[in-house]
């Protein structure tokens, strides 16, 4: 397959309607993103690398449609690097389709799935990226006379990934690599699916096509990357806590080896805490996998909290149980009372 040479920055930004901002404003917040702006008609937040997610109300102008009946995503955005770069794309992908520029200057189309997508320059202003977590292992002791983090909140460093379902895997492959020069990194055989990439180097995927089980295209989940296995299990909890519901997880996929945790995002599909993802390069051979292999492990709803007023394995908790032991063991070692003379 002839493919466009064509590295992107990422994911721009993600699109959303919503009947009303109240539920979306919490929940993305309670997510970790940062609050960036807020109107009557829009909300939009940020991760730490100045990723956006956006939130329309139903029938703002300009907004896209939907792509699925039963979910209020509307758009993606992929990042550029230059403006060289999107008016090359934007003339390739108006040969055989229509390309609107949007006020803010992006190009928008829909995809061979109807989806819609658009392309943009970077614009992004982002954080400090958070410190490399150091691991102990054996042989390899790195972190020292240091405590691992503790995560009471999760806070997302980039999109990494967005997953639809479509109805042509294989159709939707080709629109991806030929056209808008994405790499393959994996795939299910028979069309089931394709993970996709958008650089020669990257994380292993960016884009994941699974087939449509309802014949039409939809968002299956938005994938948020966070810094350790410990952010998102400590971050799922504390999101658990505030009443979202999981989706599945925490787990672990084979297939990119990352650390895992869905909810159930109330604009539809399901957003996913993630991290550790293989990283991988030119060099990579693509799999050819024949079985679903989604983890290695997973729990199916959560972790659950544990029963209320339940003795926790703490020192104190330890030693309270080690007396009572040994104040029972002193009890039964005394002689039984005998009773006094009656006269």
């Amino acid at each position: 397959m002839k493919e466009l040479s064509l590295d992107y920055v990422g994911i721009d930004r993600v699109i959303f309607g919503a009947e009303a901002l109240d539920q979306p404003r919490r929940f993305f917040i309670d997510w970790g993103l940062r609050k960036v702006a807020a109107t009557r008609s829009r909300l939009a937040f940020a991760t730490g690398n100045g990723t956006e997610l956006h939130v329309y109300r139903e029938g703002t102008k300009g907004l896209a449609p939907r792509v699925a009946p039963d979910s209020q995503f509307r758009e993606f955005v992929l990042a550029v690097k230059s403006r060289r770069d999107l008016e090359r794309l934007g003339d390739e992908l108006a040969r055989d389709r229509s390309v609107d520029e949007q006020p803010d200057g992006r190009l928008r189309f829909q995809d061979d799935s109807g989806i819609t997508l658009s392309l943009a320059v970077s614009a992004r202003t982002s954080i400090p990226p958070p410190a490399a977590q150091a691991y102990n292992q054996p042989g390899s002791r790195r972190r020292v006379d240091t405590i691992a983090s503790v995560h009471e909140q999760a806070r997302p460093w980039q999109i990494g990934h967005i997953v639809f379902f479509v109805p042509d895997v294989d159709q939707a492959e080709v629109f991806y690599r030929k056209r808008l020069g994405f790499w393959l990194s994996d795939r299910y055989v028979g069309g089931a699916g394709v993970f996709l990439r958008w650089a020669r180097r990257s994380e292993h995927h960016n884009v994941f096509l699974l087939k449509s089980p309802h014949g039409h295209s939809a968002l299956h989940h938005l994938a948020f990357e966070v810094q350790s296995p410990h952010e998102v299990f400590g971050g799922g909890r504390a999101f658990s806590d505030k009443g979202w519901a999981t989706a599945v997880g925490p787990g672990r996929h084979p297939i990119s080896s990352a650390y895992f945790w869905y909810f159930k995002n109330p604009l539809g599909g399901a957003v996913e805490y993630f991290c550790d993802p293989d990283f991988v390069t030119e060099h990579w051979k693509p799999h050819q996998y024949r079985v679903n292999r989604f983890s290695e492990w997973h729990l199916a709803e959560g972790i659950p909290p544990p029963p209320a007023n339940a003795a926790r394995p703490s020192l104190s908790a330890a030693r309270a149980i080690d007396a009572a032991r040994a104040a029972k063991r002193a009890a039964a070692a005394q002689p039984a009372p005998t009773g006094g003379n009656r006269s």
